[in-house]
């Protein structure tokens, strides 16, 4: 068939056919040198079978996808690319269209996390749908892609989507700037447990020491109760025993801070915000005890659990916990208190909250305590609260301070599991 046929057979050629003509053909030459990939796809054999799955009683499509999986695949036979541009050709290693257009059910098989996207705009009635996927070109480059799709408004007839284009853009470049940069950010972050470790060095020897010399002096026992002439084996079980819980506490707190301080990969996990805070706290609390400093920690116990990775959330609190000891160490405060707490922040959200006893925060410092390099302590390098605010951030939550009257308090949001799956909007500070 003829351009000019085809034309007519979409009624864009008729009395005053001329300009139309004219009309179409520039469009098809703007789609072919647009430097942008286009494809253009016959979505309609899917619409109508998703139509006539709407129209068999299923409400929830949602969980229609994900108890049917089969469905992405039995699709398929409805869906046909049409067209591919020049930059489309080059991005998928094609030197002409004929061969793609062969060989695009192999290089472009379905994707069903890509495809869900689609259908549930057709769903929703929504106008423009778009994701991510990767794609194995004709010449063996793996290629992440972000994608985008203009769909008809409304509940549209199934011939609507009789030609949609879905433009592509190649982010490997961008992928890899990501990397390096989340590699810069784990580097910092690690150098930032680094500098706590160190700071913490003194009060976490002598933490460790104690359980040792509790193991020696045990162990002595032991050996009078079995020197005698009589040896006492019941005394001498209970020292060992004794011996067992000391060398666990050492080795607990031996294991938290090599964790706390080792350098690897982050991963990114459900965790409950209990235990978050339990592990923090074993850090803190004997440098709290050295300072005559006392934590309570206030939090119910259903509180669901969020996302991130551990090590980097428990980062966050110590780093603000251990700038508490010292604000209320260098003031010289009469009565020290840090008080931890963590709630539900409406159904999507968890917000810690740290607040001390201490001088509070000035004005004229409030505004500036995140900024990269900033610290009121001679000796500070003023990385801790930035890196701190970047690890919140990086999970989707939020950092935020303020004087509370009676002392500083510092606060952070993380999503919960469930959320963090959803992504959804953080929640405001008023």
């Amino acid at each position: 068939m003829s351009e000019d046929e085809h034309l007519q057979r979409r009624g864009m050629v008729n009395g005053d056919g001329e300009g139309y003509l004219a009309m179409e053909r520039l469009h098809a030459d703007l789609f072919e040198i647009s430097p942008i990939s286009i494809l253009c796809e016959d979505w309609s054999g899917v619409k109508q079978a998703v139509d006539e799955v709407i129209a068999g009683g299923v409400t929830d499509f949602d969980r229609f996808l994900e108890d049917n999986p089969q469905f992405f695949f039995d699709v398929r036979r409805f869906h046909r690319i049409l067209d591919a541009n020049r930059s489309a050709l080059d991005l998928l290693g094609f030197r002409d269209k004929e061969t793609f257009l062969q060989e695009s059910r192999v290089r472009l098989p379905a994707n069903p996390a890509s495809n869900a996207q689609v259908f549930k705009a057709m769903v929703r009635g929504k106008t423009v749908c778009q994701g991510e996927r990767v794609l194995h070109t004709k010449d063996g480059r793996v290629v992440p892609i972000l994608w985008r799709a203009s769909l008809p408004p409304g509940p549209a007839d199934p011939q609507a989507y009789s030609r949609l284009y879905f433009f592509a853009v190649d982010v490997t470049e961008l992928k890899r700037v990501q990397e390096a940069l989340m590699a810069a950010q784990a580097n910092l972050s690690h150098a930032g447990r680094l500098s706590l470790v160190g700071e913490l060095a003194a009060s976490l020897t002598h933490e460790v020491s104690q359980p040792l010399v509790s193991i020696a002096s045990h162990a002595a026992a032991a050996t009078r109760w079995l020197s005698r002439e009589t040896p006492n084996l019941g005394e001498v079980a209970t020292s060992l025993n004794r011996i067992t819980a000391s060398t666990q506490h050492a080795v607990r707190i031996i294991g938290k801070m090599r964790s706390f301080a080792r350098r690897g990969e982050l991963v990114t996990e459900p965790m409950k915000p209990q235990d978050c805070i339990a592990d923090a706290v074993t850090l803190v609390e004997h440098e709290a005890y050295r300072q005559k400093t006392r934590i309570a920690v206030d939090m119910p116990a259903n509180l669901p659990a969020i996302v991130g990775d551990r090590t980097q959330i428990q980062q966050v609190i110590v780093n603000i916990a251990y700038n508490a000891i010292q604000a209320m160490q260098a003031a010289n405060a009469p009565e020290r208190r840090i008080a931890i707490a963590a709630a539900a922040d409406g159904p999507d959200f968890v917000t810690f909250t740290i607040t001390d006893s201490g001088p509070g925060i000035p004005d004229d410092v409030l505004p500036r305590i995140f900024e990269p390099f900033f610290s009121t302590k001679q000796e500070g390098m003023g990385l801790g609260l930035s890196i701190c605010k970047t690890i919140v951030e990086e999970r989707g939550g939020r950092l935020w301070a303020a004087d509370s009257g009676q002392g500083a308090s510092l606060s952070f949001s993380l999503p919960v599991a469930s959320a963090a799956a959803e992504g959804v909007d953080q929640p405001a500070v008023l």
